[in-house]
């Protein structure tokens, strides 16, 4: 299931990712995420994953497609979650994209909340 926070403001998309993740958990936040980057350009990302049961072919082929797509159109991206392969996720994506990607643990959720939030110069 893919959740909006409300921390989603602005060029900010804050997402939890838990339970059973399919197609249609993405037919859902896609638009939301294009939209966003219609209005700003270039988006800043926050995803914590917590108890994630599985994730569907379809819906990582999604997500797939999607990054390729728009890999120019983020600029932070925060992964929270305690899944050691997030940290592998974080280095293997790099290549991929512009943005800045950083993984932390769901005890460092604030940390993370407040560095997507603070804009770099």
């Amino acid at each position: 299931m893919l959740q909006l926070l409300e921390e989603s403001k602005g060029d900010l998309v804050a997402f939890r990712i838990s339970g059973h993740v399919d197609k249609n958990d993405y037919d859902i936040m896609l638009p939301i995420l294009e939209e966003k980057i219609k209005q700003y350009g270039k988006i800043n990302v926050y995803a914590e994953m917590q108890e994630v049961e599985d994730y569907t072919l379809q819906a990582l082929w999604e997500d797939l497609k999607f990054d390729f797509r728009h890999a120019a159109d983020f600029n932070k991206a925060a992964i929270v979650g305690e899944q050691k392969w997030l940290d592998w996720l974080t280095i293997a994506a790099s290549p991929f994209t512009s943005a800045t990607i950083k993984h932390f643990t769901l005890d460092q959720r604030l940390q993370a909340l407040e560095w997507i939030q603070t804009i770099e110069e």
